[in-house]
C-alpha cells in the first residue's frame, strides 16, 4: 500500500465510515459498519504505558517515529489507538515529516508527548526556534542530541546547551540518540549522568552486547527508547521480537516508523503478547542468521578510515535504508547531510574499514552501492 494513501479496507475499518455517515442513511451506515467489523482484523488491545525513566513521562510502549511518506491520517490513527509518544526531526523526508506531524496534532485536545531530535549545534537558538515553530508548539517534552561519537557525548558544551534551553522553556528533558559508535555513546552518556533518555539503534541480535549498558541504564533510571529495532528480520519474526524487547526492564518504548494502519495494529497486538522461552529461542536463531554480514552501526569502520569518509553512514544507507523502498528518501537525506570529503568518492578502497568490522560486512560493496545515490 502507498504510504501516502489509505487502502479501502483500512478506510472502512478505521474511521472512514464516520465521513460516510453524513451522506448515507443511518440504517445503511450501521449495516455497512457491521459488515466491515466482521471482515476486519481482530480488535487491537489497549496499549500499555510506562514511565520513561527519570523523566516520569507516561509513554506508550509502542511509540511513533515519523518518516517519509507518513500521512497525517496515519499519525492521527496511531494516536487514536493509544500511541501517545512521537519522535520527529526537521531532517526527515527533507523537512516534510515534521510538517505532517504538525498538521496531524494541530487542534488535538490531548496532544501526544513529543520528542525532537537536535541535529544542530547546542548554541544555535535560531535552529531550535525554527524547529518548534514548524512543529507548531512552544516547547517539546524531550529533546535528543544526535551524536555518533563517544567524544562528542562527553563534550561539556552539550550539557551547557541543554541546561540553557531547558531554562528557556524549549524542552523539559534531554536525551541522546545514536546510530554510530552506538554502544560507546550509550556507555559514555551513562557516565555523564545528565542524559535522561537513550535512543540507540539496536536490534535483538545485540542483546548480549548491550546487556551491561542496559542494566546500568535501569539502575540509573535512564529510559531506553529503541530505534531501528527490526534490523534485517522479516516482518513475522520482528513482531515476535517485540514482546522480547519490552520484557527488558530498561526498554520503555519501541519507536517505529509505522506508515500504514495495518502496521500500527500489528505492532499493538505484538506489544500485548507475553514472551515465552520458545519465542525467545526462535527469534534468537532467526536474528543471528538475519544479521550475519549486516551492519549493526557500531562505528568501527568510520574510526578506522584514514581518509575521513563517513563509512558508517554510507553503509547504513545501503544496508538498511536502500533495502526498503520507502526509506530511499531517508538515505538521500543522510547523504545530503554529509560533507564532500565524507562521501563515497573519497574512498580509496584500501580495505581498512573491512578489516576493522567485527561482523564481516562487505563495506566496500556498500560504499559503491551508495555511490549510485550520490550520482
Amino acid at each position: 500500500m502507498s504510504t501516502s494513501s489509505v487502502s479501502r479496507r483500512e478506510f472502512l475499518t478505521s474511521g472512514g465510515l464516520l465521513a460516510l455517515a453524513a451522506v448515507v442513511p443511518a440504517g445503511a451506515a450501521a449495516a455497512l459498519s457491521n459488515r466491515a467489523t466482521k471482515a476486519s482484523a481482530p480488535v487491537t488491545p489497549a496499549l500499555a504505558q510506562c514511565a520513561l525513566g527519570s523523566t516520569g513521562l507516561p509513554v506508550s510502549v509502542v511509540s511513533l517515529g515519523t518518516g517519509p511518506g507518513q500521512a497525517p491520517a496515519v499519525i492521527r490513527y496511531a494516536v487514536s489507538k493509544g500511541v501517545n509518544f512521537i519522535h520527529t526531526s526537521t531532517e526527515y523526508a527533507g523537512g516534510k515529516s515534521i510538517k505532517n506531524l504538525a498538521s496531524a496534532i494541530k487542534g488535538m485536545p490531548d496532544p501526544p508527548i513529543l520528542a525532537l531530535k537536535i541535529t544542530w549545534a547546542p548554541d544555535d537558538d535560531r535552529a531550535m526556534d525554527n524547529a518548534l515553530k514548524t512543529l507548531g508548539v512552544k516547547s517539546v517534552d524531550l529533546a535528543l542530541f544526535n551524536l555518533h561519537n563517544a567524544k562528542d557525548v562527553k563534550d561539556a558544551k552539550y550539557q551547557k546547551g541543554a541546561e540553557r534551553w531547558i531554562k528557556a522553556g524549549k524542552f523539559k528533558h534531554i536525551g541522546l540518540t545514536a546510530h554510530g559508535d552506538v554502544l560507546n555513546c550509550c556507555v559514555e552518556a551513562l557516565k555523564q549522568k545528565f542524559y535522561e533518555v537513550l535512543m540507540p539503534s539496536y536490534n535483538i541480535s545485540q542483546e548480549k552486547e548491550f546487556a551491561e549498558a542496559f542494566a546500568q541504564a535501569k539502575a540509573q533510571n535512564v529510559g531506553v527508547m529503541l530505534m531501528k529495532s527490526r534490523g534485517q528480520l522479516g516482518q513475522e519474526a520482528y513482531l515476535k521480537s517485540v514482546p522480547l524487547y519490552l520484557a527488558d526492564p530498561a526498554i520503555k518504548t519501541i519507536t517505529k516508523g509505522m506508515t500504514s494502519l495495518a502496521e500500527i495494529d500489528n505492532m499493538l497486538r505484538a506489544a500485548a503478547e507475553k514472551p515465552t522461552a520458545a519465542m525467545r529461542a526462535e527469534v534468537a536463531q532467526l536474528a543471528g542468521a538475519a544479521m550475519t554480514g549486516h551492519c549493526t552501526m557500531c562505528g568501527a569502520c568510520t574510526q578506522a578510515c584514514p581518509h575521513g569518509v563517513a563509512v558508517n553512514d554510507l553503509v547504513r544507507c545501503s544496508d538498511y535504508y536502500m533495502a526498503r523502498p520507502d526509506d530511499l528518501v531517508s538515505a538521500r537525506d543522510t547523504l545530503a547531510g554529509l560533507a564532500a570529503g565524507q562521501l563515497p568518492h573519497a574512498c580509496t578502497q584500501c580495505g581498512a574499514c573491512e578489516r576493522a568490522c567485527p561482523r564481516g560486512v562487505p563495506i566496500v560493496h556498500h560504499i559503491r552501492r551508495t555511490a549510485t545515490l550520490v550520482a
